[in-house]
């Protein structure tokens, strides 16, 4: 069964939530927003703290290490780990997605097709990798066992190696992919996109063509046996990962847009969206 109602209703954002992140370290939610704040809200706590000001919108939230690392529309990345705090400005365009690879490395994806590969050192965050794709805004970065999948704004996802070569590229959806997901099990990429269709391939053939939003389907995530999606139609539904049928949808998550998705709790049982109501809400699965 579908939760019906919400564990908890976090308000405090006074523009919309684009991206959220469980923080393990801290058993928190980090919220990105448009009205400049990256905040944290601890699990069971009411209100949000303010980890970072800007006067840009930030889209891209992310726990890495002990720590949160968020990025904005000016390009710039913005690290705290305890007291100390570290700001980079490399991006040239928004960034737009974050990411932590295998080998425990960031990396940040912006408007302009770039990616960077980040570690970390006593001055907070230093580039290893520059990688200037063709993908157009790079959407999303999930891990892969060859390195990246990473989803852009020209429709395609890609595979990365660490080194960020391109090592396979696959036009998948009409406008923008916004996100993909390998599944090991099955041995395939799913990925949802502009077009409101889930894709699912496996190697070169496209295996299913499926419209599962109104419109823009923004996130995907998977957990256990159902897969997660939510998009600019409101809606957050949920998905039989393996025969892709319908299993429902939560009812009314969201008054607008839900741009944000993420699976957290020490079991990875609660579920938190956010849009562009301002809000964020948790829902136990």
């Amino acid at each position: 069964m579908l939760p019906s109602t919400p564990s908890a209703r976090l308000q405090g954002h006074s523009g919309a939530i684009y991206d959220v992140a469980w923080c393990g370290a801290t058993n928190s939610w980090c919220t990105a927003g448009g009205d400049g704040v990256v905040a944290t809200w601890g699990l069971g706590a009411n209100n949000g703290n303010a980890l970072f000001h800007h006067a840009s919108p930030f889209y891209a939230v992310s726990a890495w290490e002990d720590g949160v690392v968020a990025g904005n529309a000016t390009g710039e990345v913005l690290g705290k780990w305890g007291d100390h705090h570290a700001a980079t400005h490399l991006h040239r365009g928004p960034v737009f997605s974050i990411c932590t690879d295998a080998e425990g490395l960031l990396w940040t994806g912006d408007g302009l097709g770039q990616l960077i590969r980040w570690k970390r050192d006593k001055n907070g965050m230093q580039a290893t990798t520059h990688v200037t794709t063709d993908l157009g805004k790079i959407r999303s970065i999930a891990a892969h066992p060859e390195g990246l999948l990473v989803a852009g704004g020209q429709g395609a996802w890609a595979i990365l190696s660490l080194a960020g070569d391109v090592l396979e590229t696959r036009l998948v959806h009409e406008r923008s992919c916004y996100w993909a997901l390998r599944l090991p099990e099955k041995e395939v990429v799913i990925s949802g996109g502009q077009d409101g269709k889930l894709v699912v391939c496996r190697g070169e053939e496209r295996v299913v063509e499926l419209p599962i939003h109104q419109s823009a389907v923004y996130r995907g995530v998977h957990h256990g046996d159902i897969l997660w999606t939510a998009g600019r139609d409101k809606d957050v539904k949920a998905w039989n990962i393996h025969t892709l049928e319908p299993l429902g949808k939560i009812e009314r998550p969201h008054a607008r847009s839900v741009n944000a998705l993420c699976l957290g709790g020490a079991s990875g049982t609660l579920l938190a969206t956010g849009g562009d109501d301002r809000m964020l809400k948790v829902w136990d699965l």
